[in-house]
């Protein structure tokens, strides 16, 4: 689906990888839909794009742990990106697109960066501002993100926010 930024995503690495070299990061692409044959035709051009393919369960899971970080490259108004939480779920820094729930739930300078919608110039400029950054400091972006998964999004949470509605709607 165009929407959600694929090209913007393939295009910053194509530029990581000329201005990085050997030093360019390891992007891997997880999922399936209509621009499955571009990513796998850029994953034979580009030697640091992998394709992954629908991956789910343990593998999923082993993916979101190994990772340095995930990124969000959306280009439309994405209401609620739930990559944001299963990155924080695993204390992931998250690099996503301004628009929409990411700029509710990705903190700049604190749980990661934000860039402008199909910027792939922005975008690689924050893969290398994240890859510069001591491993500590990455750490950091990722352990604030699942704190604030914990407190902001916890079940509780959403249960007094829906009851503070229900009094609200009670009161009119």
């Amino acid at each position: 689906m165009p929407e959600k930024g694929l090209r913007t995503l393939l295009d910053a690495w194509d530029e990581l990888r000329g201005s990085l070299g050997k030093q360019t990061p390891t992007l891997l692409i997880a999922g399936e839909g209509p621009e499955e044959a571009l990513v796998q035709q850029k994953a034979k051009e580009n030697p640091f794009v992998c394709f992954m393919g629908q991956i789910g369960g343990a593998r999923k899971q082993e993916a979101l742990r190994t990772c340095r970080a995930l990124i969000a490259p959306s280009l439309w108004w994405e209401p609620l990106g739930l990559v944001t939480y299963e990155a924080y779920d695993f204390s992931k820094p998250v690099l996503a697109a301004q628009s929409g729930g990411f700029t509710e739930t990705v903190h700049p300078g604190r749980t990661g960066l934000l860039h402008a919608p199909g910027d792939a110039s922005a975008l690689a400029r924050d893969v290398r501002t994240l890859e510069n950054m001591p491993a500590g400091q990455r750490a950091a972006w990722g352990a604030a993100g699942r704190a604030w998964l914990l407190e902001d999004a916890g079940v509780g949470r959403w249960k007094d926010r829906f009851e503070s509605i229900l009094e609200t709607l009670h009161r009119e």
